[in-house]
């Protein structure tokens, strides 16, 4: 068995497109043409020149406006009733699309929003007829008429205008060249129109005008062609003159592959190769509805746009497939092609042909009328299966060998190479291979009589046969060959179906394409396994056709998938996706073959003839189309609520949009620019958030949700490229905000409310259990304060009667140390009084005596009484009973007044007791003057004013 490894790189296409760029031009057949009918795009007949955008959108100048198409839908614009559009260019940079018409030009922008330039016009150059063409050269705009050549220059419009009139305009290599009315070619320099080439006098009108290396190629309306310089050949275009004389040309381009493509009023498309001077002619013949081409434009993925009289063809020039059947002669459905050294054999529904290399008719091989099948070279011959039999091919003429219930084909046996195999509609035929290299039918085979499509020979020489329908068989042969043992495979082979199998071999290992994919016959270990690497890519696709050419390639047709495992060495391949795809549905359906004996690429079975595929052809640098989600519609609301500008780039990142709850019907439109085969293009829509995967395919460009609950959703969309690959759009990010009731807002709302009005009821419980509990704490407190006051009241009484009591008591001992106090200062005054005149009589007997120790004793008694008087012993006991009365006079006095003196504070108490001066002079023993001048000092230590009463003072203290 072989190891298949994954190859991550791709070819050298680019490489490949240069090496086989003659090959291209070379390949047998007819191109696919689609056609656009005015009941299609719904406008006008006329169509006359075109324009597209980087993001490949197609414009058309019709009869009845611009026409506007992305691969699944045409739209109309018009700007004035009546006027009819004949020339476009789009501008890149300003994302404009310029209009010509008649009388009138402008641009549309933005959502097809139109802006007239005619007020810009100078007012002596507004009356001019149609614009044929419009250029954009060097940030200006010219729009050309007959009358004049107007430049816009994006602020305003000047006119440019000819003594001899004008005509057709080109613009070659940045250069704008306009033919005179006098036949005269000019040049715009410097602002002015100055003559470039003098033609003939034939005044004959340019159609078209190209560069080819440094000379000029001027083709005329009557199909004229004349060359401007020095270095071509002029015999070199005589064959297309020839050609294309009294065609009247209407519009000459140059392809991409410096091919020549010409318009004609009645013969179709001509397209010259200048290198090979090849001449290909396109018609109705060949597909187009009309031959009356007025216009053709190549597009960004490089095929033909044709503008006819009567509706619009696109011709897939740039694909690597022709189509052969009646052009070459061919009738029928195709079922398998083989080359030989002189041309080229065909099998089809009706019979063979066969085609000559040197004729572009094939001859019908007489005596093989009705369905023919497979081709087989064994010993330098060629067979042909057919319904009625088996033929032997020679040049034009068929040769039957044998009749039988219709024979697939016949292979010779490699474990017995004088016999070979045929395989008919009830089983299997034996023939012999003669000394002349001939087979001989023998007869035949016993013990099989299923329809055998489908055989190849095993290792050990036996025949395996796939049964589409009924399974697959294993047939050993007899010694003689003329009979089978037949054994059906089972399940205990790990058989992964029993039916639509196609047994092929690749590679010299049996391989089956079934409806689940494709298996491996692993005779070593008489099971069926996964097929490795070709699984990997297949799947469990279902299988429709797989085959082997010549340089190792396998081709296949899956249900999904079109191209072919390249064999890049002994034990690898990759996988290249084919252009086939977009074609499939022209597949013959119900014989699907490929055809590998030919030299120049392979050849499929079509529904009509053959299609002619040449696998290293395929445009790998070819623009990929994208994908785009163009409008989002509320279905609800009636309302846009996203749409993609028409002449707007793809935006690098999608910004979400923000819908309410309220528009959660929407609508997805989407436009896949997929021009190649349109009406096979399909979808799948995917809204993440919302569906677990994809939709199933279908072929609506507009998807609509109903009732999207608020949250996040993304929107994707994918679709199939011209290749087969799958095209997955840029996510699209939907946010369907809930009304506000339900928002995150009111949610946090609700909560704080919430919470709100459970702090509120707890607070209200709390403030009723408060105001209950202080209720009853007031009517406890109200009692204990009743009680209390009783208590208080009773104390109060107690107190109120102890209190006078007290008063009582305190006022008889008051009353008995006032009187004590009384008493001791009436005993102090009377008592001083007494000394005080004994004193006198002492003093008086000293004075009157004589003896002087009587006086001497006498003397010593006054002093004794004077410091009696002095010392006073029972001060002491006074003051005691003086503060007791007068709350502690003399303690406050001192802690006042810290610098009274004793006799100061004697003064302040006799003050208190309210005595009069004599009864103070009496009781400190000094003179009543000296009890003045001592309230005098009093007065300063006390810091009393003069207006302030000594004795009042002492008396409130």
């Amino acid at each position: 068995m072989i190891k298949y490894n994954i190859l991550k790189q791709g070819f050298l296409y680019m490489v490949l497109n240069c090496v086989f760029l003659n090959a291209v031009h070379g390949l047998s057949g007819k191109y696919f043409v689609q056609n656009f009918l005015a009941n299609e795009y719904k406008a006008g007949n006329q169509n006359i020149d075109f324009a597209q955008n980087r993001d490949m959108g197609i414009f058309i100048a019709n009869n009845l406006g611009v026409l506007s198409y992305n691969g699944n839908e045409w739209g109309t614009h018009t700007f004035k009733s009546g006027k009819k559009q004949r020339s476009l260019a789009f501008d890149e940079k300003s994302k404009r699309l310029y209009v010509g018409s008649q009388g009138e030009f402008g641009f549309f922008e933005k959502d097809w929003e139109y802006t007239s330039l005619s007020d810009k016009i100078p007012i002596l150059f507004r009356d001019f007829d149609e614009v044929w063409d419009v250029y954009i050269n060097n940030s200006k705009i010219y729009f050309c008429t007959f009358q004049g050549i107007y430049i816009y220059d994006g602020n305003k419009v000047s006119v440019l205008r000819h003594k001899d009139g004008l005509g057709r305009s080109f613009l070659i290599n940045n250069k704008l060249y306009i033919q005179s009315k006098k036949g005269r070619l000019l040049e715009l320099k410097n602002n002015e129109l100055s003559t470039y080439y003098i033609q003939n006098q034939s005044r004959e009108i340019i159609a078209g005008m190209l560069k080819h290396e440094e000379d000029f190629i001027l083709f005329y309306n009557s199909g004229k062609i004349e060359l401007v310089g020095q270095n071509i050949d002029a015999k070199k275009f005589d064959e297309l003159s020839s050609n294309i004389e009294g065609t009247f040309v209407n519009n000459v381009i140059q392809l991409s592959d410096n091919r020549l493509v010409i318009s004609t009023q009645t013969s179709g498309i001509f397209m010259y190769d200048i290198d090979s001077n090849e001449i290909e002619n396109i018609t109705i013949e060949d597909g187009l509805k009309t031959n009356a081409c007025l216009r053709s434009y190549q597009d960004y993925s490089g095929n033909l746009w044709v503008g006819m009289q009567n509706g619009i063809a696109l011709i897939h020039i740039n694909s690597p497939l022709r189509m052969i059947n009646r052009e070459v002669n061919i009738e029928g459905s195709g079922y398998e092609a083989y080359e030989i050294e002189d041309g080229t054999y065909f099998t089809t529904s009706n019979g063979i042909y066969f085609l000559k290399n040197d004729s572009d008719q094939s001859i019908f091989l007489n005596g093989t009328e009705g369905p023919a099948y497979g081709f087989q070279t064994i010993g330098g011959n060629l067979y042909a299966g057919h319904h009625t039999g088996l033929f032997q091919l020679q040049g034009a003429e068929a040769k039957r060998l044998v009749r039988s219930d219709g024979m697939w084909q016949v292979k010779q046996l490699k474990s017995n190479p004088n016999f070979a195999i045929g395989g008919t509609y009830s089983g299997l035929y034996l023939f012999k291979v003669n000394s002349k290299t001939i087979l001989e039918p023998v007869q035949k085979i016993d013990g099989f009589n299923e329809s055998s499509r489908f055989f190849e020979e095993d290792q050990s020489g036996n025949i395996i046969v796939g049964q589409y329908y009924k399974g697959l068989f294993e047939l050993n042969f007899s010694n003689d060959l003329k009979s089978v043992s037949t054994t059906k495979f089972s399940n205990e082979m790990m058989l992964p179906i029993d039916e639509q199998i196609i047994l092929t071999k690749l590679d010299n290992e049996l391989y089956l394409a079934t409806d689940n994919g494709l298996y491996l016959i692993d005779q070593s270990n008489n099971k069926i396994v996964d097929a490795g690497y070709f699984s990997e890519i297949i799947g469990d696709q279902a299988i429709y056709l797989i085959g082997q050419d010549k340089q190792k390639n396998i081709h296949i047709v899956a249900e999904n998938l079109v191209g072919f495992f390249k064999k890049i060495s002994a034990q690898n391949y990759s996988f290249v996706p084919s252009s086939l795809f977009q074609f499939r549905y022209y597949f013959n359906n119900d014989l699907l073959n490929v055809s590998t004996n030919i030299n120049d690429g392979i050849i499929y079975s079509s529904n009509e003839g053959f299609i002619h595929y040449h696998p290293y052809l395929e445009d790998r640098v070819e623009k990929q189309n994208p994908l785009m989600i163009t409008k989002v519609y509320s279905v609800t609301q009636d309302s846009t609520l996203f749409k993609q500008q028409p002449f707007d780039i793809k935006p690098a990142e999608l910004i979400a949009l923000n819908i309410p709850q309220k528009t959660n019907n929407i609508k997805f439109e989407v436009e896949s620019f997929q021009y190649n085969e349109v009406n096979n293009n399909q979808f799948r829509y995917f809204l993440r958030g919302f569906e677990e995967e994809y939709t199933d395919w279908t072929i609506s460009s507009s998807k609509e949700y109903t009732n999207l609950s608020e949250g996040n959703y993304e929107f994707s969309v994918q679709s199939r490229n011209y290749l087969g690959e799958v095209v997955t759009s840029d996510p699209f990010p939907i946010i369907i905000y809930p009304p506000f009731y339900r928002s995150n807002l009111a949610k946090i709302f609700y909560v704080l409310f919430g919470f709100l009005t459970l702090v509120m009821i707890s607070k209200y419980h709390k403030r009723r259990y408060i105001q209950k509990a202080e209720k009853a704490e007031a009517k406890r407190r109200h009692d204990l304060e009743r009680k209390q006051q009783e208590l208080n009241d009773i104390k109060l009484k107690k107190e109120q009667e102890l209190q006078v009591i007290k008063e009582e008591s305190m006022k008889n001992q008051l009353q008995h140390v006032n009187n004590r106090l009384a008493a001791s200062t009436m005993n102090l005054v009377v008592k001083n009084e007494f000394i005080e005149t004994i004193k006198d009589k002492l003093k008086e007997v000293k004075r009157k005596g004589k003896n002087q120790e009587t006086k001497q004793a006498l003397e010593q008694i006054v002093k004794k009484i004077d410091i009696t008087l002095r010392l006073q012993e029972d001060w002491k006991q006074f003051e005691f009973h003086f503060d007791q009365v007068h709350s502690d006079f003399l303690s406050r006095l001192r802690l006042e007044f810290v610098d009274l003196t004793p006799n100061e504070q004697k003064l302040c108490t006799l003050l208190r007791l309210n005595l009069n001066t004599k009864e103070i002079a009496n009781l400190m023993s000094i003179s009543q003057r000296g009890v003045e001048v001592a309230r005098y000092r009093l007065r300063k230590k006390l810091r009393l004013l003069q207006r302030e009463n000594l004795s009042k003072f002492i008396l409130d203290y």
